[in-house]
This record gives C-alpha cells, structure tokens and sequence, in this order.
C-alpha cells in the first residue's frame, strides 16, 4: 500500500500568510489612496507644500499614509522568513535594506505634518520634501540587492520571481521621476508601485506550504 507524504504547515507557513495577506492589503489601499487623492478638489495652491490639501486634511492623510506604510512592513517580514528556507546573503541585506527604508518612510510621512503650512520649495516645505529621498534609494537599492537574491535563491516561481528586483529597479527608473514632477504622474507611479507590493505580498503567501 502506498501512502503520499502531506507537506507540514508550520508556524513559520502560517506567519508567511499573514504576513503576505496584510501586506498585499495595505499596499492595495496605499494605490486606492492615490486614486483618491488625484481626484481630490484642490483646497489649496498648487505651489503648497500640502497641495492638494488643506494643512488640517494635510495632517490627517499623513497620519493615513504613516499607518499604511506601517501595516506594509510585515512584507518584508515574509521576505526574512523566506531566507532561512532560502539562504541568501544578498536577500538578506537587500531585505533589511529596504526594511529600513520603509520604517524611514513611515516616520517622515509624521514629520511632514510640520510643513503643512509651507511652500512647496521654500524654507521647511523645501527641506521635508527633500528628506523623502532617502528612505527612496533605501528602498530601491534594498529591493534590487534582495530581488537579485531571490532570483538566485529561487524564492519564488514563474513570474513571482522577478517582482523583488522590479520593485527596486522602478525606484529610480520610474518613481523618481515621476515624484519630483506634476502630482499627477507622482502618484499614479506610487499607486502603480503599490500595486506592485501587493503582487509581492500575494507571493509571499502562496510561497507558504
């Protein structure tokens, strides 16, 4: 009589799901938010550094976008807990990387609230502004050392395995670019970018047993 061995779920299986379900949902909502904001009725001048808000709106959507770059970390959680099954040191320091890159981002999104009331390229406006392009490089330069990793490690199959190295590739082909143009193009390439994540993130769970 011949038995077929059923693959073990872990707890580390069940933590890739979670990890991969609410990531994939947080980076959907990021894109929907950039929907939202490209439809938003300018309150104020575009030459704000809170444009196309109001410093009160202003405030509450970067308390938005904090929580939602927060709730995208445990993405990156799923990639760490991929390595151990998947040895990289390139994966490994590409992920914490971008990790760092994306706790950077979080926290800035906070103190952007003190330039509410600023000029988009004058005085505080001008230097926040300029700050968001760390955690930026962070962020693609760890998601390309990590995807170039992935791709040797076999972390994912078919398609899945090119997402990491795109994501960080699109950084400095596409989202910087775009960012540092007309709102529009910024944030249809963020919403695009998340998307992107939420791909990811959907990789990660089915990367589980």
């Amino acid at each position: 009589m011949t038995t077929t061995a059923t693959p073990t779920v872990t707890d580390s299986d069940h933590r890739l799901r979670t990890c991969g379900l609410v990531g994939a949902v947080a980076s959907l909502v990021g894109a929907v938010c950039a929907v939202v904001i490209i439809a938003w009725e300018p309150m104020v001048a575009e030459d704000r550094f809170s444009y196309p808000f109001d410093a009160g709106w202003f405030a509450a959507w970067q308390v938005v976008f904090a929580a939602q770059h927060a709730a995208m970390l445990p993405l990156f959680a799923g990639l760490l807990i991929l390595e151990r099954r998947h040895p990289s040191r390139a994966l490994w320091i590409g992920t914490w990387v971008a990790l760092a890159g994306q706790v950077a981002l979080t926290v800035l999104e906070l103190v952007a609230i003190t330039a509410a009331d600023s000029y988009l390229d004058t005085g505080r406006g001008a230097l926040v502004g300029g700050l968001y392009g760390l955690p930026m490089v962070l962020l693609g330069l760890g998601m390309v050392v990590a995807g170039v990793g992935a791709l040797r490690a076999g972390l994912f199959q078919g398609a899945d395995r090119w997402l990491p190295l795109a994501l960080g590739v699109y950084v400095f082909v596409v989202l910087f670019p775009a960012v540092f143009g007309p709102m529009v193009a910024g944030r249809i390439a963020i919403g695009v970018w998340l998307l992107g994540f939420a791909a990811l993130g959907l990789a990660i769970r089915r990367a589980a047993r």
